[in-house]
């Protein structure tokens, strides 16, 4: 049965909440987010700003805005980044290949997918201690450090 169009717009092509709810949600790297969940509208403005994610039962969910989209198809959704949430309990290196430690946490700046440091478990009866973004070369599998570990040591001493 053939619908009415009244908007002015030819609307056969657009995407609907049932193309978008439900899918897997994929990040720029081809790792698995989780679930689609919400559509998420600026009511002022009656348009699309992002959406909301479910990471499962044991994960707190993320909310995804529409810029950080790259395309959404019939099977998936397929974002232009990597979550940086996703960092959390991944193994640290440093410019040697020597183990640092596991990141117990991630902050980022403000609302945006932007690192401002990871926190890092050293191990066993150790504090944690904070890596700024700007010591960290590169993160993929875990997290490589653009320093040795015994020149962050002595770094977060003269912080202190």
């Amino acid at each position: 049965m053939s619908k009415r169009n009244i908007s002015g717009r030819n609307l056969d092509k657009a995407i609907t909440s049932d193309d978008i709810l439900g899918k897997k949600v994929i990040d720029a790297e081809g790792n698995y987010v989780g679930i689609s969940e919400r559509i998420l509208f600026d009511e002022a403005k009656m348009e699309f700003i992002g959406l909301g994610v479910d990471k499962g039962i044991l994960s707190k969910g993320v909310l995804i805005g529409k810029n950080y989209i790259n395309k959404i198809t019939r099977h998936a959704i397929f974002l232009k980044i990597r979550i940086l949430y996703e960092v959390k309990g991944m193994t640290v290196f440093d410019r040697c290949g020597r183990k640092v430690g596991v990141v117990s946490a991630v902050k980022l700046e403000g609302n945006k997918n932007n690192l401002k440091y990871l926190e890092v478990n050293l191990g066993a009866f150790r504090k944690n201690i904070i890596v700024n973004k700007e010591l960290i070369e590169n993160i993929s599998d875990s997290v490589l450090l653009n320093i040795e570990k015994s020149n962050l040591i002595k770094l977060l001493a003269k912080e202190k």
